[in-house]
């Protein structure tokens, strides 16, 4: 089972936007506010919005990093779906990292 306490992990190779949750999974700071990461996986990737309004975010984040294969699964989705690819992943997780390289990801993976 998944847990991201379990994942160490290396330097990032891109900037991260500020607010990210600590470990693996960051949004760089390219976000441009397309909506799919937030739709595909609520539970852990959330709007920041500069004032207290919801429909002019300034970017996602990683607020939740994953806890659940579920959680795991529905990252790696947004992963796949982002149209700037501005979800990384700077863990060591075995699995992961073959998992991301198999859907063409490893471009995203900070581990060498």
């Amino acid at each position: 089972m998944y847990h991201h306490a379990n994942d160490k992990l290396v330097a990032k190779k891109q900037p991260s936007f500020e607010r990210n949750a600590p470990g693996p999974f960051y949004v760089s700071d390219q976000c441009i506010i397309c909506g799919l990461p937030v739709e595909t996986a609520p539970e852990n990737i959330k709007w920041h919005c500069e004032t207290d309004c919801s429909e002019c975010p300034t970017s996602c984040f990683v607020a939740k990093q994953p806890e659940s294969e579920t959680e795991l699964d529905l990252i790696i989705e947004a992963m796949i779906g982002s149209e700037t690819e501005n979800i990384r992943y700077c863990g060591t997780d075995k699995r992961v990292l073959d998992r991301l390289k198999t859907e063409g990801l490893a471009r995203l993976c900070d581990a060498s």
